[in-house]
């Protein structure tokens, strides 16, 4: 693998909404692209989704060692964030999620603990087992999104993504097709148009929409390019297979499953 996600204050969202240049006539509308996350686009068909404070894909701030990284997360339920694992320190550090106010100002609620799969490892080929759960100090206003679980994932399937990141902070989401689907992720090769993820959307959600509900149904890890363009093989970790589903659950027993 070429790229881990979680670096340095480099973490740039590049998501290229196929709702907005680029797209093909079936591509998902700017509407629907931010109303899965419980927002609305900030200009009519335009890129970012305006509203963050309702959003439940939230930004995180994570300090390690007097150093920062951002990553994204999923809220889950109002106190609990699903997100990556490599996005998180493994001693000492700060965690911090933030919540957004209407008028546009922001405060960072923080962690007061999280856990980390106890299976996660790095391979040359993926992160196994790349999830985690944050339990906020103080629950956030935000809508939650449901875990999906009736529905397995499959080849051909669209799902959504969504993440923070530079320039900006502006949340972003788009719609891609997958192409992967296996024990340990589910992911798609960029082909150039459409949409994909970048460092900055580390953590954040690959989900569907099933009935009229959101349920996540990968986390973002890794990729296989250093800049995201055409042939990356972007991953996700597999949130129904069974060691991670099962953590989550163990985790997260009050959030939504369907």
């Amino acid at each position: 693998m070429k790229r881990w996600f979680g670096g340095l204050m480099a973490c740039v969202v590049m998501v290229v909404l196929a709702a907005c240049g680029g797209g093909g006539s079936d591509a998902p509308s700017a509407q629907s692209l931010c109303n899965s996350i419980g927002t609305q686009p900030k200009i009519y068909n335009g890129t970012a989704c305006a509203q963050p404070e309702a959003s439940s894909v939230v930004l995180l701030q994570i300090e390690i060692g007097g150093s920062l990284f951002r990553c994204s997360g999923t809220l889950i339920t109002p106190t609990k964030v699903l997100t990556a694992a490599h996005c998180l320190p493994a001693g000492t550090g700060q965690v911090l999620a933030g919540a957004w106010s209407a008028d546009g100002s922001v405060v960072g609620i923080p962690a007061s603990s999280w856990s980390v799969h106890p299976g996660f490892q790095r391979t040359p080929t993926a992160l196994i087992n790349d999830v985690a759960v944050i339990f906020l100090a103080a629950p956030l206003p935000n809508s939650t999104m449901g875990i999906l679980v009736s529905e397995p994932s499959a080849a051909g399937q669209t799902v959504y993504i969504a993440g923070w990141g530079e320039p900006g902070f502006d949340l972003v989401v788009g719609a891609a097709t997958l192409g992967q689907v296996d024990g340990v992720s589910v992911g798609y090769t960029f082909g150039g148009s459409g949409a994909n993820t970048c460092g900055g959307d580390s953590g954040g959600p690959a989900f569907r929409s099933v009935g009229g509900r959101s349920g996540v149904v990968g986390i973002t890890s890794t990729g296989t390019t250093a800049n995201c363009g055409t042939a990356d093989q972007a991953l996700f970790t597999n949130v129904q297979a069974g060691s991670v589903i099962d953590f989550i659950r163990s985790q997260a027993p009050d959030a939504a499953y369907f």
